[in-house]
């Protein structure tokens, strides 16, 4: 994945995003698109915008590989979200978003992340915890909840 850049999503990046969501296989849909609820946070952004978002895309040549975004951005540890478009999966890309995501967050003192999967997504969970994410409980929604702290003096990706 030499191609890869990770960079902000932009107004431009309308089109991409709703055929990256469309394209969405079924189980990818299950785990990251329930009820569609990420896709209309993410197409929330392209209308009204989300102070208390930020958005992020792994682009391979003009197509829109991954997303993720961060919400309670005013937070220590903000909550995580993240998909990689079905012919991207195990190519690496989670890996880079996240790396990249740490590095920017790092950067600006942030703390870690928070986030939340489903029990059978086991795929993500290996991802997560490859990357440093430990397995904290459960929570409420009966999805299995992540963390991953900053160290204070760790050194960049």
């Amino acid at each position: 994945m030499q191609n890869l850049i990770f960079r902000p999503m932009v107004q431009a990046d309308r089109d991409e995003i709703q055929k990256f969501y469309d394209d969405m296989g079924e189980q990818s849909a299950a785990f990251f698109n329930v009820n569609r609820g990420n896709e209309r946070r993410t197409m929330e952004f392209f209308e009204n915008g989300k102070p208390d978002h930020r958005f992020f895309v792994a682009e391979d040549g003009g197509t829109v590989a991954g997303l993720l975004f961060i919400w309670d951005i005013d937070r220590a540890l903000p909550w995580l979200g993240i998909a990689v478009r079905d012919d991207y999966q195990g190519r690496g890309v989670g890996g880079f978003l996240l790396r990249s995501l740490f590095d920017l967050l790092k950067s600006r003192g942030y703390g870690g992340l928070i986030l939340r999967t489903a029990k059978n997504n086991t795929g993500a969970q290996r991802l997560y915890e490859k990357m440093g994410f430990e397995r904290v409980g459960e929570h409420p929604s009966g999805e299995l909840l992540y963390i991953k702290r900053f160290e204070m003096g760790e050194p960049l990706a």
